[in-house]
């Protein structure tokens, strides 16, 4: 009797603690954050800030060159 509850009780708690769900999901939102966070730095130069987003288009525009091996 007490090996069937303790049985049942624990694929319970593994059911729970092995779902993964949540922690792929706020994954992918920081993810989409991060995205958003770079684009809105591009969006600023774009409109004349000079300080933030250049240096962020500078970065990128390194970032890029060193893939194609310039």
């Amino acid at each position: 009797m007490l090996t069937k509850l303790y049985v049942s009780t624990k694929m319970k708690w593994d059911q729970y603690v092995k779902n993964e769900k949540g922690a792929q999901a706020l994954e992918w939102i920081a993810l989409g954050m991060l995205v958003l966070a770079i684009m809105g730095a591009i969006a600023a130069t774009m409109k004349g800030d000079s300080t933030m987003g250049t240096a962020v288009k500078n970065q990128l525009v390194k970032m890029i060159n060193s893939l194609s091996g310039d």
